[in-house]
């Protein structure tokens, strides 16, 4: 779920979702961003939080920029993806008069049939789109793109304005999704540097941040289950505990 609300030289936003739980506020004059503000409320990472001083560098930035400025020459990988992520979506918002905005993206787990991804915009469906292994196989006139790279690049070919914007917002809950394929919470008070993965990739990986960091215990909204059972997830696949 992301909630943004404007108002008079306001914008408020926040995310929830399976593994985060964060809010923004951008404070701006009409033309630019005057200051900017954070709070982590859930968070994987105990190196996550201090990803709130990094939005200072929004300050200055125009309302207008066009989406993709933001994300060129490596910048949100300096940021937390998501908290970034909400910081530019209050901010393309800066421009619209007062009211109210919200996204709810719906994504199932893959098992071994292709699943229908949705996103909602204030109740009404932008999106649907039926993938497998990251590529979407309907509507046909998206069949072949991917939602794991390279997905900016299509997607400003095919959409723009609001209907750009949901399908960022689908895309980024997929991905975050995949995160439920792991048993998270058996992690807790590890070093996050067994993610290797990860490395280099955003704020709380960076490795200055992420030697000293470790995974949060409780950060996880929705436990996973199966017909009442405890589930794990191992690529891609659901198997009962």
């Amino acid at each position: 779920m992301v909630q943004i609300t404007c108002g008079d030289g306001v914008v408020d936003a926040h995310l929830s979702d399976t593994f985060h739980e964060m809010r923004c506020r951008v404070r701006h004059n009409g033309e630019v961003v005057t200051a900017i503000e954070g709070e982590t409320i859930r968070i994987p990472t105990t190196a996550c939080p201090a990803a709130i001083t990094v939005l200072q560098d929004l300050v200055g930035t125009r309302l207008d920029l066009p989406g993709r400025a933001f994300y060129s020459g490596g910048r949100a990988r300096r940021h937390c993806t998501h908290l970034f992520d909400l910081a530019v979506l209050a901010i393309q918002h800066g421009k619209q008069a007062e009211g109210s905005c919200r996204y709810d993206a719906i994504v199932p787990d893959e098992t071994d049939s292709p699943v229908a991804i949705t996103v909602h915009r204030n109740d009404i469906e932008i999106h649907r789109w039926l993938i497998q292994d990251a590529t979407i196989l309907h509507p046909p006139a998206l069949r072949g793109n991917t939602l794991d790279r390279g997905f900016a690049a299509w997607a400003t070919l095919h959409f723009a304005d609001g209907a750009l914007e949901a399908a960022t917002v689908l895309a980024r809950t997929w991905l975050i999704a995949l995160g439920r394929r792991y048993l998270i919470e058996q992690a807790a008070g590890q070093p996050i540097t067994q993610n290797a993965q990860m490395a280099g990739r955003c704020f709380a990986y960076a490795a200055e941040n992420a030697q000293a960091a470790t995974f949060t215990s409780g950060s996880i909204a929705i436990q996973p289950t199966l017909e009442g059972r405890e589930v794990t997830y191992r690529r891609g696949r659901i198997r009962t505990a």
